[in-house]
């Protein structure tokens, strides 16, 4: 607008009048700042963040401040935040907990099993119930035991079952991890696993992806052997789970396996040489 009254002949405080503008919001000029967060700092806040999922700016300051023995202004802390994409409302409680990556990983056989059941519909004998035992590494269907009901010692047999077929390898720092249903945090059940042995560990609420691969487990567990077919009976769905838990661990290939199937697996897992963190790709790269 000021350059159109200029070509028109009016003189530069005219067309400042005119416009409502001021010699100072004519002549301003963004010098935008060059200087780039210091990458030590950068990476001292994304380790306090991994850590301390609810804390603010004013928080991470103060303790950056404490730990480098310097002086962190809040300012600095909040242009990094902006950066890295951490600018957002408060979190809840369900998104710190989910935050928080508490699913720890497996890195051999016989190192960490995931238990859990699910529902089993069985026609004139209602809704049944399969505890199953997972291993989180080879993904192999370790154990099982399906009943009507859905009780505590159910849940403690499927583990049983599962620890009597891998008698070999001894329940030496195996970990078994539930979910909080009221089969797993009985005392009852609490005490069978201390006493096979296991060291039980429990997700936190409302958070089953901690528990994610026996969680996925079932998802195909029923797509794959469950919803195709009605069973009538209890009996019906007995013989159907038996013959899937053959077929899952011996015949069905696995995609994070590289396509074998859990037993092709670990044939090829044990035959690769001593247990270090590369057999599980000595193990593929075999395949």
């Amino acid at each position: 607008m000021i350059a159109s009254m200029r070509e028109a002949g009016l003189g530069l405080r005219d067309a400042l009048r005119y416009s409502g503008s001021s010699w100072n919001l004519y002549y301003h000029k963004e010098n935008p700042r060059l200087v780039l967060p210091d990458p030590q700092i950068v990476r001292k806040v994304e380790e306090l963040i991994l850590e301390r999922p609810s804390y603010g700016t004013r928080r991470v300051a103060a303790q950056l401040s404490k730990e480098l023995d310097v002086p962190i202004n809040r300012k600095r802390i909040q242009k990094i935040f902006r950066e890295l994409g951490y600018t957002e409302p408060a979190k809840t409680k369900n998104e710190i907990i989910r935050a928080m990556d508490r699913a720890p990983k497996a890195a051999r056989p016989y190192e960490l099993w995931q238990t859990d059941l699910t529902y089993i519909p069985c026609g004139m004998d209602g809704w049944c119930y399969l505890f199953n035992v997972l291993d989180v590494f080879s993904r192999e269907w370790a154990g099982k035991h399906f009943s009507p009901t859905a009780t505590k010692d159910n849940a403690i047999l499927s583990v049983e079952n599962a620890l009597v077929s891998h008698r070999q390898h001894g329940p030496t720092h195996l970990r078994l991890r539930a979910d909080n249903g009221p089969q797993y945090t009985s005392r009852a059940f609490r005490e069978s696993m201390q006493v096979l042995g296991l060291e039980l560990e429990h997700i936190m609420y409302r958070t089953p992806e901690q528990n994610g691969a026996i969680e996925s487990f079932h998802r195909s567990l029923k797509k794959e052997y469950v919803w195709p077919y009605e069973f009538d009976s209890f009996q019906e769905a007995e013989n159907a789970i038996d013959a899937a838990f053959v077929d899952y661990n011996e015949r069905r290939i696995h995609s994070s396996l590289g396509y074998l199937t859990p037993n092709e697996f670990l044939e090829l897992w044990y035959a690769s040489g001593d247990d270090d963190e590369q057999q599980k790709e000595k193990a593929l790269n075999a395949a």
